[in-house]
């Protein structure tokens, strides 16, 4: 006679919220995962066009705030409120990711799924065409003509985020 273990259909939802509850533990990780999530999405805002952004960001404090309207509202004529949603969840996701890899690196237990955030990182966010950190590299001319104006790469990249963190799970506890 053998045994079948089966799973729960609902375990991805609980090692998902595991993972958002270990970013947030206590307030120094709340505070740390905010930061990293800001920086995430300000990041994509201004990667979309990072010759203006630094030019406007180095002419002085006084124009931060165009910069970032001009940046923001590039975003929403090209992707829509999908394309800022998708960016805002995937910020959010980046600062899950990163605060528990530190947590995982300061503990010790390293896992090298973790290091699977570089990707999403890389490919998830661009706030006008849709890969991310890529156009700082030259790459986003080219990915810019893909369909659904890049928010099916968006798309891509917070599910990609989404299974580090249900992989990961909460990084305090012990997976033995």
């Amino acid at each position: 006679m053998t045994m079948k273990i089966k799973a729960s259909p609902n375990t991805w939802k609980k090692d998902f919220l595991q993972g958002i509850r270990g970013a947030s533990k206590n307030w120094k990780r709340s505070l740390g995962t905010a930061f990293l999530g800001l920086s995430a999405f300000l990041l994509t805002i201004f990667s979309a066009s990072p010759e203006y952004s630094v030019q406007m960001l180095m002419a002085g404090i006084e124009y931060w705030n165009f910069a970032f309207i001009t940046r923001f509202s590039g975003m929403y004529a090209t992707s829509g409120l999908a394309g800022i949603f998708l960016t805002l969840i995937f910020s959010a996701m980046v600062g899950v990711t990163m605060t528990n890899t530190v947590v995982q690196l300061r503990m010790n237990k390293v896992n090298l799924s973790s290091l699977g955030a570089v990707p999403g990182f890389l490919a998830g966010g661009c706030a006008s065409c849709g890969v991310g950190v890529l156009s700082l590299l030259g790459f986003g001319g080219v990915l810019a003509s893909m369909p659904f104006e890049g928010n099916l790469l968006r798309l891509g990249g917070v599910l990609l985020l989404g299974a580090l963190i249900i992989r990961t799970g909460n990084p305090d506890t012990c997976k033995i």
